[in-house]
């Protein structure tokens, strides 16, 4: 089977959202799986793959709003990673308030340099660093808040889903293709410039 592009959501509160973006991605012929990463209610829709199956085994809070949007960051990264390595995952595209950025963004975060990373949010008009680090996520401002369907939300959405596939069905030239860079690598790179630039400025160099 060919690699899908992943679309994420807490699907308890975002699932109709997602699942909108992920008939778009279907009718223009873009193989595509919904995963449910809520921590609450029951899905609203039914994902392709559960919180059960990403959480696998682990323990996620249900008392604890912080403590499960951790917990299951970093079961979703470990998943994600996992599914990466079996050259699985075409691409990873999200939605979500705070609560959800936070979380699908830092397993995004730990995904080779290049994948396409696209996260539809309700704070990406503010400060995105915390959320992009040293990472190529793209954030898409939601402009409405992320509860339901309606003429600005499904444009927004829709632009979102063809933004994505446009990343995944166009190959770059071979001859400017970079070796597959690791999250911890871009980190280095950026820490050693720093330096660099650091001690230039000190020594007036």
């Amino acid at each position: 089977m060919n690699p899908s592009v992943y679309a994420i959501a807490t699907m308890d509160t975002k699932g109709e959202e997602i699942a909108y973006i992920a008939g778009l991605l279907k009718a223009i012929g873009v193989n595509v799986l919904t995963l449910d990463v809520g921590t609450r209610e029951s899905p609203t829709v039914a994902p392709d793959i559960s919180r059960e199956s990403i959480s696998a085994g682990r323990a996620i809070s249900t008392t604890d709003r912080g403590e499960a949007v951790t917990e299951m960051s970093q079961a979703l990264r470990e998943f994600l990673l996992n599914q990466c390595a079996q050259g699985k995952v075409a691409g990873v595209i999200g939605v979500g308030g705070s609560g959800g950025t936070a979380l699908i963004t830092t397993a995004m975060r730990s995904l080779p340099i290049g994948l396409p990373k696209l996260m539809v949010s309700t704070v990406a008009s503010g400060n995105t660093a915390p959320y992009v680090d040293s990472s190529d996520i793209t954030m898409m401002y939601s402009v409405v808040d992320i509860a339901g369907l309606n003429a600005v939300s499904e444009r927004i959405l829709a632009n979102a889903a063809h933004a994505i596939a446009g990343m995944v069905q166009h190959s770059i030239p071979k001859s400017r293709r970079l070796p597959t860079l690791g999250h911890d690598h871009v980190r280095r790179h950026d820490a050693l410039r720093y330096s660099r630039s650091t001690y230039a400025r000190k020594n007036r160099l």
